[in-house]
């Protein structure tokens, strides 16, 4: 392939625009408590013109630029094979050193140059010598050489001046189907006609730009959509006109710090990158693992605003990425959720060849993964005065395949629901009624990043929104149960904004505060001292019984219902509540059930008990001298099973579970019949 042609026509007017300064590389808003967001432990890959190590952005203090290793402030591998650094008279001189400043900049001498991701460290691949743009025929190698340092992101501001789906284009797809954490941000060039390669490669992110004005508008010089596929192509905006960066003098030991302004998409795909290692950094520090390139796709689709219309479109994606989408409730699933995710790569042989003979079928990852008409759905709560609004992503086979077709339904309680990218001038989803159509009747986009948004007004009395996955056509691959190129199964990311999740209800928690210890030995009174916490905050009726080996003891004046979290202090007499049955015994213990009332569309009543050690009584009656009675000797009782448990505690337990609710309707009725009803809807 002959680049460098391609790339001079892509990248000339960021050499030839005259500019005015930015304070820094991009404003996102970082505010509240998203301000920690830096990109600190996260890496980014970026193959370009190379890096000058020694500016202030990068190298490791005032005085040392430092070698390139793990151990380096800033580059952690530096790919020299092609060339070394960003060198004076090499095609495109100075490219490489502004997008790095764009990704991780983090100025040692506090200049006004700063990357929003300025704790991210990089690995750079230097693809540019004296013969001009040089990046392998086999693209996968530099994917493979990111991915083996823990690179998610790669950011490539090049391509050729072809429109149309290039091989190129076919291994970024290939590689990003065979390791989801991989995700390629491209510059899809500045002709202002169609996007070029390989940002018309599936499962890429390809970036236009936009001014920063407070008038915010796209940049006219972008290549855009449709691309070549009649795809929509673009899939966000982001600030790429007059963005200041640093500057390369291409010598290697001046120590320097200048900077320049440039314009064009190869500065909007790295701003984009650079916003995505925020979101990374986001998952990782609040939920503990990496996410996905389909996860994180559907974070900057949900995350943006848009610039010519609140929909998405072939001119500006979904709009410009902001924190402000997670600054409230979300909600964000992840197929591809693992602990390690590299060792996995690595298992598999860490580049191409090997990733394509050793299948992975999804073990270790939460999932699911779908074959065909297999379904996954979650249901939510609406945020009063928010719009809902969920994104789902998912990674498309090569241009030799047809595209998957994973669709994204949101039903409502009323019977209606609203399909994928069937979105309109509005910004909007179009509503349907179930009852005249089925959602999967309805045409698929072909496109893999796909929204349902509801307004506020629409949503806000409803219970529950449902959204659900389901695999309409999956391609039946030659490798039954596997993910990847010729598998049957297919994973995805998914995030919600407006919501929050319905989670399953969880049973109450029984702590207890003061009670019997082993060889305790009670003659009078006694008690038992427990906190009750329901972390639904559901009303809850709790039961304590005296239990022994062979029959067991209702204490009532104990059982009661609660409206909240409550501490409660059951105390027993021994002549009013255990006389005239058998006292004196050493297998006593005390038995607390609380069940939740608990109970709707998505969830069930719960309930929880709990068994307190063994402990003794021995009640003299008062008539009788107690130097005339002789205890009770019983040894085989501590060992004895729990017969009467098992017939009747547990039968108890096990209706309750059942129905709760006519437990509770008991309760109140025989205990407590001067206790309002606290489940009964107000007037």
């Amino acid at each position: 392939m002959r680049v460098g042609v391609g790339l001079a026509l892509m990248l000339l007017t960021c050499y030839f625009t005259q500019f005015v300064s930015s304070e820094n590389v991009m404003d996102v808003g970082v505010e509240s408590e998203l301000s920690y967001l830096d990109g600190s432990g996260i890496i980014i890959a970026v193959a370009d013109t190379g890096i000058d190590m020694d500016h202030s952005c990068f190298r490791n203090t005032t005085s040392e630029v430092g070698e390139p290793n793990v151990f380096h402030r800033k580059v952690i591998h530096l790919n020299d094979s092609i060339d070394d650094w960003d060198n004076i008279g090499h095609q495109q001189f100075r490219h490489g050193t502004h997008i790095a400043g764009i990704l991780a900049c983090d100025s040692l001498d506090k200049s006004d140059i700063s990357s929003i991701s300025n704790g991210a460290r990089l690995v750079v691949q230097d693809i540019v010598n004296e013969n001009g743009w040089q990046p392998p025929e086999d693209v996968t190698t530099l994917l493979a050489e990111s991915t083996r340092f823990g690179a998610v992101i790669n950011s490539w501001s090049w391509g050729d001046n072809t429109i149309n789906y290039t091989e190129r284009s076919k291994m970024i797809d290939k590689w990003t189907n065979e390791n989801p954490w991989s995700l390629v941000f491209v510059a899809p060039g500045n002709t202002g006609n169609t996007m070029l390669e390989p940002s018309n490669a599936y499962n890429v992110v390809s970036v236009v730009a936009s001014n920063q004005e407070e008038n915010e508008s796209l940049w006219q010089g972008n290549s855009h959509g449709p691309d070549v596929n009649e795809r929509r192509g673009v899939l966000i905006s982001a600030p790429g006109v007059q963005i200041k960066s640093a500057e390369a003098d291409g010598q290697k030991n001046t120590l320097n710090n200048g900077s320049r302004e440039m314009t064009g998409t190869s500065m909007a795909a790295p701003m984009a990158a650079s916003f995505t290692a925020l979101l990374q950094q986001l998952i990782e520090s609040e939920y503990g693992y990496t996410p996905s390139a389909p996860l994180l796709r559907s974070m900057l689709a949900a995350s943006a605003q848009g610039i010519n219309g609140n929909y998405p479109n072939e001119l500006q994606g979904y709009g410009r990425p902001s924190l402000d989408s997670f600054e409230s409730d979300y909600y964000v699933h992840d197929s591809y959720f693992l602990d390690n995710w590299t060792s996995i790569i690595e298992e598999r042989g860490g580049d191409m060849a090997g990733l394509l003979s050793n299948p992975w079928n999804g073990s270790g990852a939460v999932g699911p993964f779908l074959s065909q008409n297999d379904t996954w759905s979650r249901l939510f709560a609406p945020v009063k005065g928010e719009d809902f609004e969920v994104v789902m992503s998912y990674n498309a086979r090569t241009i030799d395949y047809d595209i998957d077709d994973l669709r994204l339904i949101v039903h409502t309680p009323d019977g209606r629901f609203a399909i994928d990218d069937n979105i309109g001038n509005s910004g909007y989803s179009q509503m349907y009624y179930s009852s005249f159509a089925d959602p999967l009747s309805y045409n698929s986009s072909n496109e893999t990043t796909v929204m349902v948004r509801l307004p506020a007004s629409e949503v806000e009395n409803f219970e529950w929104l449902k959204v659900e996955v389901v695999a309409n056509e999956i391609y039946q691959g030659e490798r039954n149960g596997f993910l990847g190129i010729e598998g049957d199964k297919i994973g995805f990311g998914l995030v919600a904004t407006g919501a929050k999740n319905l989670t399953m209800n969880t049973p109450p928690d029984i702590t207890i505060l003061e009670g019997p210890k082993n060889g305790d030995n009670y003659t009078d009174n006694f008690s038992v001292k427990v906190l009750v916490d329901d972390y639904e905050n559901d009303s809850f009726v709790v039961v304590f019984r005296l239990v022994n080996s062979d029959f067991y003891v209702e204490k009532s004046g104990c059982s009661q219902l609660h409206n909240s979290t409550t501490i409660l202090d059951c105390e027993v007499s021994i002549e009013r509540d255990i006389v005239p049955r058998p006292t004196n015994r050493d297998d006593w213990r005390f038995e607390i059930i609380v069940a939740d009332n608990n109970s709707s569309v998505w969830t069930s009543p719960k309930l929880s008990n709990l068994t307190t050690v063994n402990f003794s009584i021995w009640w003299n009656p008062p008539m009788l001298n107690e130097d005339n009675l002789v205890p009770i000797d019983k040894p085989d009782l501590v060992t004895k099973q729990n017969k009467a448990l098992v017939l009747g505690i547990i039968g108890v337990v096990l209706g309750a579970v059942v129905a709760a609710s006519i437990m509770f309707r008991g309760f109140e009725k025989r205990v407590l019949d001067d206790v309002p009803d606290p489940f009964r809807e107000e007037e």
